[in-house]
């Protein structure tokens, strides 16, 4: 596993996105509101590319 350093926290309502980085590219992850961790598991080439995709995941999540 490689490690990760923690550039960015944004947070909404009840939910947190944590945006870290790489050698391999940008992560995040959704913290929702009863504390579930989502994640794709998937590596983005910016931090702007997974806030977007986390704001993908809440949308997602909410619709669910």
């Amino acid at each position: 596993m490689p490690d990760y350093e923690l550039i960015d926290i944004l947070t909404y309502p009840g939910w947190v996105i944590a945006i870290g980085r790489t050698d391999l590219g940008y992560r995040c992850w959704v913290f929702t509101p009863d504390f579930t961790v989502l994640d794709d598991g998937e590596f983005y080439t910016t931090s702007e590319a997974a806030a977007n995709n986390a704001r993908c995941l809440i949308s997602d999540f909410r619709d669910y």
